[in-house]
């Protein structure tokens, strides 16, 4: 809410430093937050290098124009384009809108860390649904969901992250019906049975011919790779793949492995081209749990192992070329497969769980470096991450009856929590942080119950029982699912042990849960391996050594404890601030004191107080990463000024920040603008 008439003949004087200067910046004199009055220094402001600085006053004149008004909660910090230290000035100071103050550095604090967060969850349903318009028997499901952009809901012309994601997942009663239904659960877009869809089957999906909409994967009870195009209509089949996949239970995985800008499909041990043509397939193992006894399951991808710029098929117990050449066979059992840096190094490894052990191999040939055994015995497809936040990752598995965290260096059991899994013992999982404090939660639904974790210790965060499943391969996954700016959780059930089935979404009762991406396209995800609009990237940034995690959604830097710290420092008023109506333009720097990237973004809330009660007036997101020791280039803040007694700006983090205090406020006095006589 705006308020539209201007104060008249006020004297305009703020404890600001006039615009272009830049005294202090890019040294230890970074004043961050406070309270600015008139005639005032900042109190309680500090500088990132200690100690404290006096503002200076300046006379704003007014009557100058201003680019336009704010709608309240559609303002975007803009992006501004540093410019180079304009020094001391004198006369009239040039407009900020012409030379916007630039970022600067502060040295960032080393020891900022996060506090572990237990106990601030509160997941509810937010929406089930196993009532289908068409093939309505169809109810139960047992492979593990994609999310992806499939319908131009905005109707502006483009299929991208300004419309509804969409679910796309396999039912079943009896064969498979291919589904896909609006991330928000409001709208059944395609229900495609026939074709010799199977209920076992995962689903892949991304843009794999470049025309700028996702196509959707899967292999067929005979050994086919289907693909269909974003309504559900069929594209092309490819020919059996035969002994190259598995009976059921098989994952297609999307990359471009040569990097000429189309992408390819690795399904077992076999090779296809964007066509489903076969380019070449290996010699050895599919990807497979030796000993599995829901069948013969293949979770093979290709990733850039040696920064050749070339990706490698990785299964168990080989690793293979494009053309299916054998590029290393270690001759230990096959298995599920992952990749990430289990020491801390920068160096890939390969994690494989099989035959009731999960190891970790060598990228370079397979040297078996530890091997443990599964708790329970059995296991499925591994989760890489840093779970309990010591900075290095850690290896989650599902085997009979229990989830158990392993150190990934050493192969310990760092915690293993009991569950319920008398049915396959090989189900996967998913992590996330949710609340931001550097531990990653633990996402598992057994046969009856949806857990989620504690990373770090493996306390029961939540335990949901309305699941029901006779486990295969699936595992739930965790993103934005329906664009508000918050994951959820997506799980599949079908009725064995109970009669609950469909696919239902969980949110956060309190809607804190943190952002996150709106897509998640296969079985065998690492975040890098897909962009935001579904296109393969031509050369993926290799994810061991960003995020280094796998079959999880966090975002978040490979930091461990390690946070952020928030700043909000005054930039400007500048003397050309008040336009028409009486709008003020406040010129702000958002900055990061931390010891970590903040990368989920932040929000400037923007509250007035008039007639001594205070409101929020608008809402300005900023979306970027701000490194550590960051300071933003100067952001414009836009109020009416009428009738305000102050003003005040906070500056809010969409993730934990290691100290929340005065640096992350700054607080105006009046008077804030004039009308010229």
């Amino acid at each position: 809410m705006f308020f539209t008439t201007c104060l008249s003949a006020l004297a305009v004087t703020l404890a600001l430093p006039a615009c272009g200067d830049d005294s202090g910046r890019g040294s230890d004199s970074g004043d961050s937050g406070g309270t600015i009055t008139e005639g005032a220094t900042g109190p309680g402001s500090t500088t990132a290098g200690g100690g404290s600085d006096s503002m200076t006053e300046s006379s704003l004149s007014a009557g100058s124009e201003s680019q336009g008004q704010t709608t309240s909660g559609t303002t975007t910090a803009g992006e501004t384009e540093g410019v180079s230290d304009t020094g001391g000035t004198t006369g009239e100071p040039p407009s900020c809108e012409d030379e916007p103050p630039p970022g600067f550095m502060v040295p960032p604090d080393p020891a900022c860390e996060s506090e572990p967060q237990v106990g601030m969850f509160n997941p509810i349903i937010e929406w089930h649904k196993e009532v289908w318009e068409v093939e309505p028997g169809s109810k139960s499901s047992v492979t593990t969901p994609i999310l992806v952009q499939l319908t131009d809901d905005n109707l502006d012309g483009e299929i991208n992250t300004l419309d509804m994601p969409d679910l796309v997942f396999i039912t079943y009663d009896g064969v498979g019906v291919l589904r896909a239904v609006s991330g928000d659960g409001q709208t059944e877009i395609f229900s495609v049975p026939g074709n010799g869809l199977w209920r076992d089957e995962s689903v892949a999906g991304a843009d794999i011919d470049g025309d700028g909409v996702v196509e959707i994967l899967t292999v067929n009870q005979n050994k086919v790779l289907l693909a269909f195009e974003n309504d559900g209509a069929l594209k092309w089949q490819s020919a059996p793949l035969g002994n190259h996949v598995g009976t059921y239970d098989n994952a297609p995985a999307i990359s471009d492995m040569n990097g000429d800008g189309t992408p390819e499909i690795v399904v077992g041990r076999a090779i296809l081209d964007n066509q489903g043509n076969l380019i070449g397939a290996g010699e050895h193992g599919i990807g497979v749990h030796t000993g599995n006894a829901n069948g013969s399951a293949s979770m093979s991808f290709a990733v850039d192992l040696d920064d050749d710029g070339q990706q490698e098929v990785v299964v168990g117990d080989a690793l293979y070329a494009m053309d299916g050449t054998t590029i290393w066979y270690n001759g230990q059992h096959d298995g599920y497969p992952a990749v990430g840096d289990m020491f801390g190094n920068g160096i890939p490894y390969i994690v494989v769980v099989s035959n009731a052990t999960v190891r970790v191999q060598t990228s370079v040939d397979g040297t078996v470096v530890w091997s443990s055994a599964i708790p329970g015995g059995k296991g499925g497809p591994p989760t890489i991450e840093d779970f309990d936040g010591d900075g290095l990752a850690e290896i989650g598995v599902a085997g009979f009856n229990k989830y158990t965290v392993f150190e990934g260096d050493t192969g310990e059991v760092l915690w293993s929590n009991t569950t319920q899994d008398n049915s396959s013992g090989i189900t996967g999982s998913s992590v996330y942080d949710f609340e931001g404090d550097g531990i990653a939660d633990v996402v598992y639904c057994d046969e009856t119950t949806c857990w989620v974790y504690n990373g770090q210790d493996g306390a029961v965060k939540m335990n949901l029982t309305e699941h029901n499943s006779g486990t295969r391969l699936e595992y739930p996954i965790i993103a934005d699912v329906d664009n508000d700016e918050q994951v959820e959780i997506v799980f599949v059930s079908e009725p064995y042990n109970g009669n609950y089935r469909g696919i239902t979404v969980i949110g956060d009762a309190d809607e804190s849960w943190r952002p996150g991406r709106k897509i998640w396209n296969q079985h065998a995800y690492h975040i890098t391996n897909v962009a935001d609009d579904g296109t393969v990237p031509a050369l993926a940034e290799q994810n061991w050594k960003s995020y280094n995690n796998f079959r999880s959604g966090d975002l978040s830097a490979n930091d461990g404890l390690a946070a952020p710290d928030l700043a909000l420092e005054i930039a400007e008023l500048c003397d050309k601030s008040c336009g028409p109506g009486g709008v003020a333009t406040i010129w702000v720097h958002l900055g990061n004191v931390g010891a970590a990237p903040l990368t989920a973004g932040a929000v400037i809330e923007v509250y007035g107080t008039i007639n001594g009660m205070e409101m929020l007036l608008d809402e300005v997101p900023y979306n970027e990463t701000i490194e550590p020791g960051v300071f933003t280039d100067s952001l414009p803040i836009e109020v009416q000024a009428a009738n305000l007694e102050s003003a005040r700006l906070v500056a809010v983090p969409n993730e934990e920040e290691c100290n929340v205090d005065e640096d992350n406020e700054i607080l105006l006095m009046p008077p804030f603008c004039m009308v010229p006589e």
